[in-house]
């Protein structure tokens, strides 16, 4: 049996929800009464709308936990204003006892944060499995296939359909953040980083502002980061290619060799500059391949920038006296 988990800090990304932020405060604040002492950390990720003076409203109309609010300068994605969210919940004075993630378009239901905070009695990450979803059937049709990919040729195990929805104590939050990199998937570093984990089943609603606002661009370069970062998928397919590449060339040399000895062709014209290319083409794959995997291996970043870059931290709410 773990120890108890009095008070969490939930970390909550946001970009234009100035439609819904009202609601997602008043509701993750009624779920958090559970947990006297906890607080809200919303990070604004470069939003266009009125999203931070809607929440600023929010917390001035009535008692609820503490909330601290993080501007960042821009957009940065999804990935990176998690990021700067467990940033934000790892340096105050007084560190929570677990540290929550929930998205801030209400797919996820805030009344589910005390399900997954009870799990963490016998684990030390519980995340949420998504036990139906109602996204498009193209989008679920993706979903799977890009989730049984990543069954198949991930580094570490990472579970079907868990999103970015979870409760990690202390220890498992700060190992997340000490492993941050520029090609974040939260879910799978949330998997690389081990410790007990456990998968809570819950439902998840449709977005309560129309459609997501991440769009099909980057949702395909996340599963693109997703499946070079923590799969060896990409990396398998350039050695299986340049298998192929010199197989062919082998066996079209030995093929015209054959043939020029029986004196059925004169090897010249088309079919030699064919073999050269072909063969010249195995060779080039052989080095990038030796390049990809020497890459892969490497531990240091190939750019030193930061993730995110802050452009205001406030305190909408200050802990109760």
């Amino acid at each position: 049996m773990s120890e108890p988990v009095r008070r969490i800090g939930l970390v909550v990304p946001l970009f234009n929800e100035a439609a819904s932020v009202a609601e997602l405060l008043e509701r993750t604040g009624a779920a958090l009464s559970q947990l006297p002492g906890s607080r809200i950390f919303l990070v604004d990720d470069g939003s266009t709308d009125q999203t931070v003076a809607v929440a600023a409203a929010a917390v001035d109309s009535g008692p609820g936990p503490a909330v601290h609010l993080r501007r960042l300068s821009r957009n940065f994605g999804l990935q990176k204003a998690i990021a700067a969210g467990l940033a934000a919940a790892l340096e105050i004075d007084e560190p929570p006892d677990a540290i929550a993630v929930i998205d801030g378009d209400l797919q996820d239901r805030p009344e589910h944060i005390p399900e997954l905070v009870e799990a963490l009695a016998n684990c030390d990450v519980a995340y949420a499995v998504r036990s139906s979803r109602k996204e498009s059937a193209a989008f679920q049709a993706g979903a799977r296939l890009f989730y049984a990919v990543m069954a198949t040729w991930s580094k570490v195990p990472i579970p079907s359909d868990a999103g970015n929805f979870c409760v990690m104590r202390l220890q498992a939050a700060r190992a997340v953040h000490a492993n941050l990199d520029e090609n974040l998937f939260f879910p799978g570093l949330r998997a690389w980083v081990g410790f007990r984990q456990q998968g809570v089943p819950l439902a998840r609603d449709e977005r309560s502002d129309g459609p997501s606002r991440m769009g099909i661009r980057r949702l395909i370069r996340l599963a693109v980061s997703a499946l070079f970062g923590y799969s060896s998928l990409p990396l398998q397919a350039l050695v299986a290619l340049t298998g192929l590449v010199l197989a062919g060339s082998a066996l079209l040399f030995i093929a015209l060799v054959v043939l020029r000895i029986l004196g059925e062709v004169e090897v010249q014209g088309i079919a030699l500059v064919a073999t050269l290319v072909l063969g010249g083409l195995g060779v080039t794959l052989v080095f990038l391949t030796v390049l990809a995997y020497l890459l892969g291996r490497s531990p240091v970043p190939v750019q030193s920038r930061a993730l995110f870059v802050v452009a205001e931290d406030r305190v909408l709410r200050k802990p109760s006296a």
